[in-house]
């Protein structure tokens, strides 16, 4: 199972970088007439030159929040999950966890719109070095702490029936 961000998250990140093309859209209405209304010539150019970097910001910044989003990735297998959290253009986290190394599994919803959307966070508590493995704001949390806590009760099964075969020597 292949978990990201629910798509309302980028849409509210998404939110101030449409705000800011708005401005620029008004920004370039105006500021066009303005330099027409007082005859600039040469200010045209620095104009769109102006323009142009506040565009390519714009676009660069939409691009980098877009990868945030799309690559902050969380994988359960039947055998372990996978945390790839990236931080920025550059950096990334990758952990991993066995399903016989969790404790504890809780699902958390709060507010209005997480409730209304089905989206919510997932806590994973563990053994291991990593304290605590969190999904941010996935949808339908609850399924898919029912699913970990399902896979987990399965592996520990498993563990203990390998124990057993070790102990009766079959192994």
């Amino acid at each position: 199972m292949l978990l990201r961000r629910h798509w309302l998250v980028f849409i509210f990140r998404f939110l101030p970088f449409f705000l800011f093309f708005i401005l620029l859209l008004v920004f370039h209405v105006v500021g066009v007439r303005i330099i027409a209304f007082l005859g600039f010539d040469l200010g045209v150019n620095w104009f769109y030159l102006i323009e142009s970097f506040l565009g390519l910001f714009l676009w660069l910044s939409l691009f980098v929040t877009w990868v945030n989003f799309y690559l902050d990735v969380w994988i359960v297998t039947d055998t372990r999950i996978v945390d790839i959290n990236q931080i920025s253009l550059f950096n990334r986290h990758v952990s991993e966890l066995k399903h016989n190394k969790i404790q504890d599994v809780t699902s958390e919803v709060h507010g209005i719109i997480p409730t209304l959307f089905k989206y919510g966070d997932v806590y994973i508590q563990t053994a291991g070095n990593k304290q605590r493995f969190v999904f941010k704001q996935i949808p339908d949390p609850m399924s898919t702490r029912n699913m970990i806590m399902r896979l987990q009760k399965q592996a520990v099964m498993e563990e203990k029936r390998e124990e057993g075969e070790i102990l009766r020597g079959k192994a």
